[in-house]
């Protein structure tokens, strides 16, 4: 159904070649949808946008047009499957400019992702970072979002290389130490641990790192020597971001919990077992209804 939209589109676009109607016409068309569209009324702005690209194919407002209309079918209508066909069909028309192209792949790759196809999303990515002239911000935000996306579809060593070569290449110390964050993330549910583990010290060692990052990292690795029974070293790295951490509550929790273990050489605390706290997510007890430890 998809591929048909397209085809009407674009038949609607040949036929009507040679036949646009004057300026001064065409522009009443266009400023009229819009007026619609800031006013709310959006059928009336879409038929305006949509009768636009059919009697002007050459107009200069066409690129504008097309995005009005994606932004009332993806935003307004929440219909995303729609807004992905209508992007196809902007890049059918598009696709031939570099400084446009890529752009419209990237967009394109997000209605995929929120229609679930994941699949085409990466395929999406791929293709925009084959374009040339691009900024370093957007080729760090595509491969950002081509790691995440291959670690939705699982295909956790894909993500790893895509992660660590987004490290390797960017020249923003921020977005080094997310991505390494991320792909240390991702190493950790492959059970990799100790390559995460020098991946998180390798970002808790580096200057200009976030403080939400340094964080989050020091409290993943502070996980990793919980399961290397180095409470110990797990129990320093928390005292330092008790201020830090996004829920400092989780992060006392935690501490109070290693420092038992430790105490008891590492024996089973039934106490704290048998509480089965999600302790990193929201730091409260399950058990206790207002979440007070």
């Amino acid at each position: 159904m998809r591929q048909w939209f397209i085809l009407i589109f674009v038949s609607l676009f040949l036929m009507v070649q040679g036949c646009e109607k004057p300026a001064d016409d065409n522009f009443k068309v266009i400023e009229k949808a819009r007026k619609n569209f800031i006013s709310g009324f959006y059928v009336d702005s879409e038929k305006g946008f949509e009768r636009y690209l059919q009697d002007n194919p050459q107009g200069k407002y066409r690129l504008e047009a097309w995005n009005y209309l994606v932004k009332i079918d993806s935003e307004v209508r929440h219909d995303s499957e729609r807004g992905a066909s209508l992007l196809e069909a902007m890049y059918l028309e598009f696709g031939h400019k570099n400084d446009l192209a890529a752009d419209l792949k990237g967009k394109l790759a997000e209605m995929y992702i929120r229609n679930g196809q994941y699949k085409l999303a990466v395929e999406a990515l791929e293709k925009s970072l084959e374009f040339p002239d691009q900024s370093s911000e957007q080729l760090d935000s595509t491969r950002t979002l081509l790691a995440k996306t291959f670690r939705d579809l699982r295909n956790y060593d894909l993500a790893i290389y895509t992660y660590n070569d987004l490290a390797d290449s960017t020249a923003d110390p921020k977005i080094k130490a997310k991505a390494l964050y991320e792909m240390a993330h991702t190493l950790t549910l492959i059970q990799a641990w100790e390559r995460a583990e020098s991946e998180l010290n390798e970002i808790i060692q580096m200057e200009d790192v976030p403080e939400n990052i340094h964080a989050k990292a020091t409290f993943m690795l502070a996980d990793i020597y919980e399961q290397k029974h180095d409470y110990k070293k797990a129990v320093e790295l928390l005292k330092g971001i008790v201020q830090t951490y996004p829920n400092p509550q989780a992060v006392r929790y935690k501490l109070e919990y290693l420092k038992k273990l430790e105490l008891s050489g590492g024996r089973a605390i039934k106490q704290f077992k048998d509480r089965n706290i999600r302790i990193k997510d929201t730091g409260r007890d399950q058990n206790d209804a207002d979440g007070a430890i």
